[in-house]
C-alpha cells in the first residue's frame, strides 16, 4: 500500500502465490479484498496488514474485483468466463451470471448496487462488447457494442444533467462513453500509441 507523500510502500500484504490481479477495498477503507491467479481470494485488515479470510475455487483466474459501496457484497470476474458475487462476512459465493461467450476482463457496481458492469475479451470486434447485468435478476440489461478489440476495463460514471453514463476503455487504444439506458456512444477518444488501455477511474467531480 502507497500513501500520497510517501516514497516508500507503507504496508504489504503477503500470502498470494501468483500474481495478484484484483483490488478493492470497502467505503470503510478498513477492509480490502484480493484476486489473484492462484485461484483464490482473500480479505485483508488493511491496517494491519492480515489476512482475516481466504478461499480458493479451481480454474478461477481472477481478473478484476469491485467490493460494492455500502454493501456486504463483492463482484468478480475471471478467465473462466464467469461474474460470481461474493459475500464478504462469509467470503463464499452467493450469486452466479449466466457465462458469456468470451473471458470477462473487469467489473464495476453502480453506486446504488442494483447493477453490475462488467466488459469482455474479443479480437477484430467479435466479443470486446461491456455487458449490465442486473444484480436483482442476475439477467443481462444490455450490451455496450463498438470497440475491435478486448475491453479491457468498464465503469459506472457520476451522473451529469440526469443523464446515466458509463466509461469502457480498450486494447484498441480508445476511451468510449456510453448513455447506459440507450447504449449510444457519446463520445469517443483514441490515444495514439497508447497502447492497450487496462483501466479506468471516475472522479465523482468529474473534474
Amino acid at each position: 500500500m502507497w500513501q500520497a507523500g510517501h516514497r516508500e510502500a507503507v504496508r504489504t500484504y503477503l500470502g498470494h502465490e501468483l500474481v495478484v490481479t484484483g483490488l478493492s477495498v470497502n467505503s470503510a477503507n478498513s477492509l480490502m479484498c484480493s484476486g489473484s491467479r492462484d485461484n483464490s481470494v482473500r480479505i485483508w485488515d488493511v491496517q494491519t496488514g492480515a489476512c482475516i479470510r481466504e478461499n480458493t475455487l479451481s480454474r478461477n483466474l481472477i481478473t478484476h474485483m469491485k467490493w460494492a459501496s455500502g454493501e456486504d457484497m463483492i463482484a468478480q470476474t475471471g478467465e473462466d468466463k464467469e461474474v460470481r458475487i461474493w459475500d464478504p462476512r462469509t467470503l463464499q459465493i452467493v450469486q452466479t451470471f449466466p457465462r458469456k461467450q468470451y473471458i470477462q476482463t473487469y467489473c464495476d457496481i453502480s453506486a446504488d448496487n442494483h447493477y453490475c458492469l462488467t466488459s469482455s475479451n474479443g479480437f477484430s470486434g467479435s466479443g470486446c462488447e461491456a455487458t449490465l447485468w442486473d444484480l436483482r435478476t442476475t439477467k443481462i440489461v444490455c450490451e455496450y457494442k463498438g470497440h475491435v478489440e478486448t475491453t479491457a476495463a468498464c465503469s459506472f460514471l457520476p451522473e451529469v444533467n440526469g443523464r446515466n453514463l458509463i466509461a469502457t476503455s480498450s486494447n484498441d487504444c480508445s476511451v468510449r462513453i456510453w448513455d447506459r439506458e440507450s447504449q449510444e456512444c457519446l463520445c469517443s477518444i483514441v490515444i495514439s500509441g497508447s497502447g492497450p488501455l487496462s483501466a479506468l477511474v471516475a472522479y465523482p467531480d468529474m473534474r
